[in-house]
């Protein structure tokens, strides 16, 4: 049996770039016992299904991995996990259609790419409970007055962009919070327990455009902290860690090859070790010391603890010229102070966490250049605005145009990552040419 999804578009690139690719999905089977499935993507020129031809293959044998053919582009190599995604939608689209027992489903998931589904009546107690919860605050509506799109696009000064020789200017996207997803990540057989990645490239629900601060910088951190584990502690922890993964008789072994060790060493080391164990049984823990002048080496190390979230604060002195000017500062303002607002449900019973922000410095974006990203100063990772301020006298003085416009704003702004930087994110070339994170 097979059965062809409708055609529907995945969203691929960026800014001017952006495309879609249309596909639609076959989905064969299923075939023996147990049952196994075969699904195809399918790819056409256009909304009407125009010149098709299958690009990929998925198979229940192994689970979630596209194997492509020569009809795939590297545009659609690239964007795997999206035409992956769209596959998988496709084909729950029409599993009543092909798939009727529990078994076939979970065969039909394996061979989509679903590989976290799984039937209701296999879910336990607390499962279904967690899901509930989610299914009930997934789609929480919010407040009315709320703004989630439509932020608008605003650049200060107007004539910023227009400038024919090219100046930089850091761009600042506003996007919804998108929180990351746990569950199985992974392709094939290859899958972990673990925590997705956000969507990089969705789309922006507001842009604001400032010519680049002076002052800017960054400062990358990790924690590391002193450890010590002297002869006692390695003991116990290996007879621990022997119980834990052995059970009784590797503890009882690792207790009797402990106590040998100990035994075939000099009087020193066995004399030194009872006054360590009989300080500690006794509260005297500094027995060794008052008996032998020693102490037991700490062998003390300094060990990786986590890494850190990167901050970036900003000031900008936003003086506008005219009146349009003025009203685009005026909305600037508000741009930022809304959208860094927490978001209320109708209910009042939850909060969603605020917009959060792309930000980037661009490197010659005039006419006759392309933007993009500034190869010499640090990328940023998505980022949570957690301070914004607004002097409204900068100057000092009190001071407005004829229609109560203040002649000055100046703005801070602080920003942090939602995720640390990692090794992987610079990437594996030997001769990068740019600075990157």
């Amino acid at each position: 049996m097979a059965v062809t999804s409708k055609i529907s578009p995945t969203q691929v690139g960026t800014g001017k770039d952006k495309k879609p690719l249309y596909t639609a999905t076959k989905v064969t089977g299923p075939n023996g016992t147990p049952p196994v499935y075969k699904t195809e993507i399918i790819k056409y020129d256009n909304a009407k299904g125009e010149n098709p031809r299958t690009i990929g293959e998925r198979s229940s044998d192994e689970p979630g991995k596209i194997t492509w053919n020569d009809n795939a582009s590297d545009t659609d190599k690239k964007n795997v996990e999206k035409l992956g995604k769209t596959s998988a939608n496709q084909v729950k689209s029409i599993k009543n259609e092909v798939a009727t027992t529990a078994q076939e489903k979970d065969a039909l998931n394996k061979a989509s790419g679903n590989i976290n589904q799984q039937e209701e009546g296999g879910l336990t107690e607390d499962q279904k409970s967690a899901k509930e919860l989610t299914d009930a605050t997934k789609d929480i509506e919010s407040i009315k007055g709320t703004r989630e799109d439509d932020f608008g696009f605003y650049v200060f000064p107007t004539t910023l962009r227009a400038s024919e020789n090219g100046q930089d200017f850091l761009k600042f996207d506003m996007m919804k919070y998108e929180p990351r997803k746990i569950g199985q990540q992974g392709s094939g057989t290859r899958t972990n327990l673990g925590f997705s990645d956000r969507d990089k490239d969705r789309k922006s629900i507001g842009t604001v455009i400032l010519p680049i601060p002076g002052g800017i910088q960054d400062q990358q951190q990790v924690s590391w902290s002193n450890d010590n584990m002297d002869a006692a502690a390695l003991a116990m922890s290996d007879f621990a860690l022997a119980a834990i993964t052995g059970g009784g008789d590797a503890a009882v072994d690792s207790g009797g090859k402990t106590a040998e060790e100990i035994a075939n060493n000099s009087t020193e080391v066995k004399s030194a070790l009872a006054n360590s164990i009989a300080g500690s049984a006794s509260g005297a823990g500094n027995l060794l010391t008052r008996t032998t002048g020693a102490v037991m080496n700490p062998n003390m190390e300094l060990l990786f603890s986590g890494p850190g979230l990167r901050t970036f604060n900003f000031s900008f002195m936003l003086a506008p010229r005219d009146k349009n000017e003025a009203m685009t500062v005026i909305k600037i303002i508000r741009f930022f102070k809304q959208g860094m607002s927490p978001i209320r449900s109708k209910s009042r019973l939850f909060l969603r966490s605020p917009h959060t922000f792309r930000l980037a410095y661009k490197h010659k974006a005039g006419e006759k250049d392309k933007q993009k990203d500034h190869p010499f100063l640090n990328k940023f990772k998505e980022c949570a605005m957690n301070g914004f301020g607004v002097n409204y006298t900068p100057n000092g003085n009190y001071s407005t145009y004829e229609d109560g416009v203040m002649t000055a704003y100046q703005v801070t702004m602080g920003f942090q990552e939602l995720t640390p930087i990692y090794n992987d994110d610079y990437g594996n070339d030997p001769f990068p040419n740019e600075i990157g994170f």
